[in-house]
Parts: C-alpha cells; sequence; structure tokens
C-alpha cells in the first residue's frame, strides 16, 4: 500500500486587523515620545550656544556666544584674541524649583592659562538666562557635571601641593548649590576657610606703607589694583591690565595668599601692577578696621591698605 505526503501548507490563523493596528500605534508613539525626549534635551543644548554671559575678560562685562565661542581682543589695540569657549560639560535639572543648567566654560586670555568657570543658568520665558559663574581653576580636567538632590556635582582633576600648572594630579570632587542665584560652594575641604567680613567683597586697593617710610600709590584714576577672595579658597586679581589668580588660606587673623597665574598684556608705562602682586603674594595677616582692610606683609616689612569697591 502506497501512502501519499500532504504538501499542502497548512492554514494559519488569521491576525485580527485590529491587533495590527493596537501594535503599530504603540510602537509609533514609543518612538515619538523617545524623539521628542531627545529632541527637546537638544533643544535646549543647543539653545546654550548663543547665550550672554558675564565675563571679566572684557570691557564690556558680557559678552554674546555664537556657536558656542567669542573672541575678542587681550586688550584694547592687541593683536592676540582672548577666546571663551562653551564646553560639553553641561548639565539640566532643577535647582531650588527651576529648571537649570550648569555649564563649564574655558576662557584662554591669549598666554599660556586655560580658565575654566562653572556658570548656572536659568530657564525663563525668554529661554536661558546666565545667573552667577565660580573659577574652579586654570589649566584644570573637568570629568563631568551633574545636578542632583538641588546641587551642582563637578568631578575634576585639581592642582596638588608641588603640580605643576600644566599638570594637575589631585582628584576631587566639587558640589555647589544656589542661594539668591548665587553659587555657593560646599566642600568639605574649605570648611576652615571662614568669612570674617573679607570673603566675597572685591576690595580697592589705596595704598602700600612700608617700614622703610616709603609708599606705593595706585596711579590717579585707576579701574584695577582690586582683589576678591572666594568662599571656594580661590583668589582673583584685577592689575593695572591682567588678571591674575590663585588661592588663599585663612586661619584666625592670619592670611596667605598664593598668586599661581597672570594673563600677558603689556602694561603702561608707569605701571604698579607687578609690585602690586608681589606683596599680595607677601601676605601674613590682616585686620578690618572702619570698613578697611588691612595686610599685613610678611616679616613686618609694611602693610596695604582697601576699601570695598
Amino acid at each position: 500500500m502506497k501512502y501519499c505526503a500532504i504538501t499542502e501548507p497548512l492554514e494559519r490563523p488569521a491576525i485580527r486587523p485590529a491587533i495590527v493596528s493596537a501594535v503599530l500605534f504603540l510602537v509609533v508613539v514609543a518612538n515619538l515620545s523617545a524623539a521628542l525626549a531627545g529632541d527637546g534635551q537638544g533643544m535646549a543644548a543647543k539653545e546654550l550656544e548663543g547665550i550672554t554671559i558675564r565675563s571679566a575678560w572684557f570691557p564690556a562685562g558680557a559678552v554674546t556666544l555664537r556657536n558656542g565661542e567669542y573672541r575678542g581682543p587681550a586688550a584694547p589695540g592687541s593683536a592676540t584674541e582672548t577666546i571663551v569657549r562653551l564646553t560639553d560639560r553641561r548639565a539640566f535639572g532643577q535647582m531650588n524649583g527651576k529648571d537649570a543648567a550648569a555649564v563649564v566654560l574655558v576662557t584662554e586670555p591669549g598666554g599660556s592659562g586655560m580658565f575654566h568657570e562653572l556658570a548656572l543658568l536659568e530657564m525663563r520665558s525668554e529661554g536661558w538666562v546666565y545667573t552667577d559663574s565660580v573659577l574652579l581653576g586654570d589649566r584644570v580636567k573637568v570629568h563631568s557635571v551633574g545636578i542632583k538632590d538641588n546641587a551642582i556635582i563637578v568631578s575634576m582633576t585639581n592642582h596638588g601641593p608641588g603640580d605643576a600648572m600644566c599638570c594637575p594630579t589631585r582628584e576631587v570632587t566639587r558640589r555647589f548649590t544656589v542661594q539668591s542665584d548665587h553659587l555657593v560652594a560646599k566642600n568639605d575641604e574649605q570648611s576652615d576657610v571662614h568669612d570674617q567680613g573679607i570673603v566675597g567683597p572685591v576690595w580697592q586697593w589705596i595704598r602700600t606703607r612700608y617700614n622703610n617710610d616709603t609708599s606705593l600709590n595706585p596711579p590717579a584714576g585707576t579701574v584695577g589694583y582690586t582683589f576678591q577672595l572666594n568662599s571656594n579658597g580661590t583668589v582673583e586679581v584685577r592689575g593695572d591690565c591682567n588678571r591674575a589668580g590663585g588661592s588663599f588660606t585663612m586661619k584666625g587673623s592670619k592670611l596667605s595668599i598664593t598668586i599661581t597665574h597672570k594673563t600677558l598684556a603689556a602694561c603702561p608705562e608707569g605701571s604698579l601692577e607687578d609690585p602690586f602682586l608681589q606683596d599680595l603674594n607677601r601676605t601674613d595677616g590682616f585686620l578690618l578696621k572702619n570698613g578697611m582692610l588691612f595686610l599685613d606683609l610678611k616679616l613686618d616689612t609694611g602693610n596695604m591698605e582697601f576699601r570695598k569697591k
């Protein structure tokens, strides 16, 4: 007896059109949601490329980035450019219930320095608005920026004792909160830095009196010769035609300032920028009296007098 194989395909159950439509709809919605979320983040990041920021490196005090960058003369008439760049170290989130962005800007003033700043932006009806920034350091390495639990967290490599400016080795995590639209450092390593009334304000140099009966006075009509101590342990200095910075330590009435970097613009004849910076580097202590600040110089060689700007 011969048997014949059945070669006709088995009939498959029909797939209902309604089920196909539902599955396709869910796939489309999921893809669209993902695309919108990505576009929203991309649009937010793209808007940052043209923000206006405050910058102490330029006489106007504020510059507007174009494609994430701004270029201008390092000094009036100078062929050397100062460049401000928006880096890819950015974070978006909520700070005190407001949509915020934390970004890292790098300023190259024409010398060997590369000054990194953390900038705080707030989303308003007109778009991203710059509110404040703090200096992270010169030639540091910023690895990441994040926003979590109302704090901005920066992972970076900073300079340790003995490090050359080119080659920082100290791994740190810095935290910042926002108070009245200002960034405030919350670093455990800075817990020994006490305000005592001199941290925060910009101090204008009046004169330096030396114990050999000589003195120095800033040139008449100058707008420079200032310094500012920041709560994160850094110091910002403006001389005659250059800006400088570094760090400071304070314990009781003892104060030590270390200038680690400055720009390299040529100063006019009669400038006192170099002795001004040298004396700041020789600070040994301070005294606040009647709203005036007096910095004692090492080895009891004199004192510098300042008033709040």
